[in-house]
């Protein structure tokens, strides 16, 4: 359990080194996370009842015959468009991270004008990921319902299994400039032919991260505690002070594991697809990065 915290800790310091030279990099999840807080604050204010006027989703959601119809459609309609700005960002940031590979400099205009140019792939996977995502949540609870326990743990097999064979489509979209149909077989393609089944470098960042996220949580939680104990002043002030830093320790936590995220997946991306290992990552750590498929 140690060697693999430890291998996971070396694996994120390389990609670290590769951020640590340049941190901008990190601009491009930021404005990704903006942009939904954004997009969640105007769902949110639209949704404020004492808003009223013809504005209110609850005006046209008033009638019984059509609120389910509108509801799912509104749902889908918001759903798409969080993947698509999530995407966007993520295939900018990809092509970012191909160019730090390569030993140049990143250039966060270039990789937003590479994911204009990319604005049909994108489009595209995202109603496909978008349509996939909502298909296996409603078979999830549909095997909860009848299963309970294990069928929730079923539909989470076919949730990661998914997760498992897309993970190469970003960087395939970015540099194969196809469909997502086609970049999704890409991705099973490349899983089958170079790694096998297991995430194991992609759940060590992932798992670091949720670290992370705990400690902000637990300061967060900490600080909601003082507020709530009504004592002092100067107590309630600490709590709030807590609280803020809970919540930006957990957004920078999530920019940050992002950004190692793509840049590890861009390089795992090279060399399942070239063989070479970008020299910006220890050729060890790569080809740990999946369990490889034992010989039949």
């Amino acid at each position: 359990m140690f060697a693999r915290l430890s291998r996971g800790w070396s694996m994120a310091k390389a990609s670290f080194a590769v951020l640590k030279q340049y941190p901008k990099l990190a601009i491009l999840p930021a404005m990704s996370g903006a942009i939904f807080l954004v997009i969640i604050g105007a769902i949110l204010a639209t949704l404020m009842p004492q808003l009223g006027g013809t504005g209110s989703i609850w005006r046209h959601l008033g009638n019984a015959k059509s609120q389910s119809f509108l509801f799912y459609v509104a749902a889908f309609g918001i759903f798409y468009m969080m993947t698509a700005v999530m995407i966007f960002f993520n295939v900018a940031l990809i092509q970012c991270a191909l160019r730090a590979h390569a030993g140049e400099r990143p250039s966060i205009r270039a990789g937003l004008a590479s994911a204009v140019g990319l604005l049909p792939q994108i489009l595209g996977w995202a109603l496909v990921t978008t349509t996939v995502g909502i298909i296996l949540n409603m078979i999830t609870d549909a095997l909860q319902n009848y299963l309970g326990f294990l069928g929730n743990f079923l539909g989470g097999l076919l949730e990661v299994s998914w997760a498992v064979v897309t993970y190469f489509v970003v960087p395939v979209l970015v540099i194969e400039k196809v469909g997502p149909v086609t970049a999704v077989k890409r991705s099973t393609a490349i899983l089958r032919a170079k790694w096998g089944e297991s995430l194991a470098g992609e759940a060590r960042i992932g798992l670091i991260g949720g670290l992370f996220f705990i400690l902000s949580a637990l300061v967060f939680f900490g600080g909601m505690a003082l507020v709530l104990s009504k004592g002092a002043a100067a107590v309630a002030g600490l709590g709030v002070l807590l609280m803020a830093i809970g919540v930006f320790s957990a957004i920078g936590t999530f920019v940050i594991v992002q950004t190692l995220s793509s840049i590890f997946q861009a390089g795992v991306y090279l060399y399942a697809t070239t063989g070479q290992v970008p020299a910006s990552l220890d050729p060890t750590l790569v080809e740990s990065a999946f369990k490889p498929k034992s010989a039949k």
